[in-house]
Order: C-alpha cells, then sequence, then structure tokens
C-alpha cells in the first residue's frame, strides 16, 4: 500500500508543478496547442492518482476491516409471499383491535386505574 501512496504523491507534485507552468503559459499567451498539452497531461496525471488513491482505499478496506461481526450469527430470512404478509398483519390488527375493545370496556366499568 505505502508504494502506491508514495506514486501518488510524486505524481501529485508532478501535477502543482504542471499547474504553475500552465499559468506561466496563460500568462505569457503561449499558443493553445501548448496550454490545451499542458491541461491535457494535467488532466492525465490527475486521473492516474486518483486511480492510486481507490486501490489503496480498497487495500486499506480490505485489510483493515475492523466491523463488529459475529460469525455465528444466523441470519434470518423471510420467506412468507406478499399476501402472507399482508394477512399476517390483518391478524395482528384484530388482536390489537379486541385488546383496543376489552380495554375501553375495563375503563368504562372502573375496573382499571
Amino acid at each position: 500500500m505505502q508504494p502506491l501512496k508514495d506514486e501518488a504523491a510524486t505524481i501529485k507534485a508532478e501535477v502543482i508543478d504542471l499547474k504553475e507552468q500552465l499559468k506561466r503559459l496563460k500568462r505569457d499567451r503561449a499558443n493553445d496547442a501548448d496550454i490545451d498539452a499542458c491541461m491535457a497531461t494535467i488532466g492525465n496525471k490527475e486521473k492516474s492518482v486518483r486511480e492510486l488513491e481507490a486501490k489503496v482505499a480498497a487495500i486499506d478496506a480490505a485489510v483493515f476491516d475492523l466491523k463488529a461481526v459475529n460469525p455465528k450469527a444466523v441470519a434470518k430470512v423471510d420467506n412468507r409471499t406478499p399476501q402472507q404478509i399482508i394477512k399476517n398483519i390483518e391478524d395482528q390488527g384484530l388482536i390489537v383491535s379486541a385488546a383496543l375493545a376489552r380495554l375501553n370496556i375495563l375503563l368504562a366499568n372502573g375496573d382499571v386505574l
């Protein structure tokens, strides 16, 4: 991972130098071909820096994965169909309605404070 970081840092330094060169070219009103070539070189080097940094990040994520995961945990999967889920929701709704009706009766009779 470190060699990739070092290479990216080297290329970043080159990009800084190229940007200074581009400023001088623009200030000196150089021809458009030189300016375009310099800009293309900067773009290519910046792209390679991004690629190197992506490789570094991928290596870092693979090597230093510190997630707290229980390897013995069993994943629960719901294999019900949408119709079965809807039916279950309706059944649970009936249970809640019945409980609320009973609670209202108890409250009306004064049995519950």
